[in-house]
């Protein structure tokens, strides 16, 4: 198993350290997450940073947005947390 990276962000919703992987290799995990355009306005207007995987998960849910696959989520989300 390969080891979590450390958190190089901080969640503005939540406050919580996570791992930003936009500058990594492969794809930021919070790209397996779909938002509405509504939903997608309003956090722009409300945060001015990142939100954490799980953030965005419970975004999701509350939009009734669609997360590709929650597996990845629960993953994704224990291996962003620093």
């Amino acid at each position: 198993m390969s080891e979590a990276l450390p958190a190089n962000e901080t969640c503005a919703r939540c406050g919580g350290p996570f791992r930003c992987g936009m500058g990594d290799a492969g794809p930021c995990a919070c790209t397996t997450v779909t938002l509405s355009p509504a939903t997608l306005a309003r956090l722009r207007g409300q945060f001015s940073g990142c939100l954490c995987l799980a953030c965005l998960a419970a975004e999701a849910a509350a939009d009734a947005g669609a997360v590709k696959d929650p597996r990845a989520i629960q993953s994704a989300a224990a291996a962003t947390r620093g």
